[in-house]
C-alpha cells in the first residue's frame, strides 16, 4: 500500500471477511478465508495464510449486507507483516473505479477543513462514507455521539454516526466530555479545538497505545500518552478511537516532546503528513 506520506486516500481500520483464491508464491492454487487489517479507496491491507509474491493477482469476494457477493481482482503491492505461513499484504484493485467496500471516500483534497475522521452511516437509508468532521460536528458528535449532515443519497439533510454493525461484542462508545472554545496560537494560521476525545497512537499495526486527545486542528493533534514518541518518529493517529469500532489513522510526525513527571506522562504535539498541502501545525 501507499507509504504514509503520499496515501491517495484515508485508511480505515476495519475487519472484513474476504474469500480470497489464486495462486500462492509456489505456484498451487488456494481457497480461504481473509480477513482487512484495514481498507482504503483504492484497495486494503489483508492478512492470509498463505505467502504470496509482489505484482501477483489475486481474486477476492465479500458478501454485503444485502446478500449479495462482490468480487474484485486484486494485485499484490507490498508485504508488511511477514508470518510462518503468509503475512499481511497489501492489495491494490486492478479496476481503480470498483465500489467494493461500499463506503463513500471524499476526494483527498477535501480534507483541508477536517478536524477528525470517522467513519459513519446515514440512520435513514444505511449508506458508509469517510466523513472529514468540521468543528460544528465534532462538537455534536461528542456531545451526542452522532452529528446533521447532507446525505448523497436521500438528497436531505440526515442523522449520521457511527455503523452499529462494526462495534464488538465487548466495544462500546465510552463517554466524552464536551469539545471546549476554539483556540489560536499566534504562530499557528489554523484554529484549535480543545477536546477530551480518546485517541490511540501506533507506529504500525500492533503496537497500538491508547492516548488522550487535548486538543485538535486541521493540521494536527496533542495528546499524552505513557510511552514517549521521539521528535521526528512517524506514527499514525486515531481520533477519535472507540475499541471495536472501524478507526481511521492518520498518518503524522512527531514535532515536539514534553515530559509530564507528576502524571507519569509524555504530551506531544504531532502533524498530519498530508498531499493536500496543509503540512504546518
Amino acid at each position: 500500500m501507499d507509504s504514509p506520506s503520499n496515501r491517495r486516500s484515508d485508511r480505515i481500520s476495519i475487519s472484513f471477511t474476504l474469500e480470497a483464491m489464486g495462486t500462492d508464491a509456489e505456484g498451487k492454487p488456494f481457497l480461504e478465508t481473509a480477513r482487512t487489517v484495514v481498507v482504503n479507496r483504492h484497495g486494503a491491507l489483508v492478512a492470509l495464510s498463505h505467502k504470496l509474491r509482489v505484482g501477483q493477482a489475486v481474486t477476492v469476494r465479500r458478501r454485503v449486507t444485502d446478500g449479495s457477493i462482490r468480487q474484485a481482482e486484486v494485485r499484490v503491492v507490498a508485504c508488511e507483516r511477514e508470518t510462518t505461513n503468509g503475512g499481511d499484504y497489501g492489495v491494490s484493485f486492478v479496476d481503480p473505479n470498483l465500489d467494493f467496500w461500499g463506503i463513500e471516500f471524499p476526494a483527498p483534497e477535501k480534507a483541508a477543513d477536517a478536524v477528525v475522521r470517522l467513519l459513519v452511516e446515514c440512520s435513514h437509508c444505511k449508506c458508509q462514507e469517510l466523513a472529514y468532521l468540521d468543528s460544528r460536528e465534532l462538537k455534536e458528535f461528542e456531545a451526542n455521539h452522532l452529528f446533521a449532515r447532507q446525505c448523497r443519497m436521500c438528497e436531505a439533510p440526515t442523522i449520521w454516526k457511527q455503523p452499529l454493525e462494526s462495534i464488538s461484542r465487548s466495544g462500546a462508545p465510552e463517554s466524552r466530555q464536551g469539545t471546549g472554545a476554539g483556540s489560536t496560537s499566534p504562530e499557528r494560521e489554523t484554529t484549535r479545538y480543545e477536546t477530551r476525545l480518546t485517541a490511540c497512537v501506533r507506529q504500525k499495526p500492533g503496537t497500538e497505545e491508547m492516548a488522550v486527545c487535548e486538543n485538535v486542528s486541521r493540521q494536527g493533534i496533542a495528546f499524552r500518552t505513557k510511552n514517549r514518541y521521539h521528535e521526528g518518529s512517524q506514527v499514525e493517529v486515531a481520533v477519535p478511537y472507540t475499541p471495536g469500532m472501524a478507526n481511521v489513522f492518520v498518518p503524522a510526525v512527531v514535532i515536539h516532546v514534553r515530559a509530564l513527571p507528576t502524571a507519569g506522562l509524555y504530551r506531544h504535539g504531532a502533524r498530519y503528513l498530508r498531499k493536500d498541502g496543509a503540512n504546518q501545525v
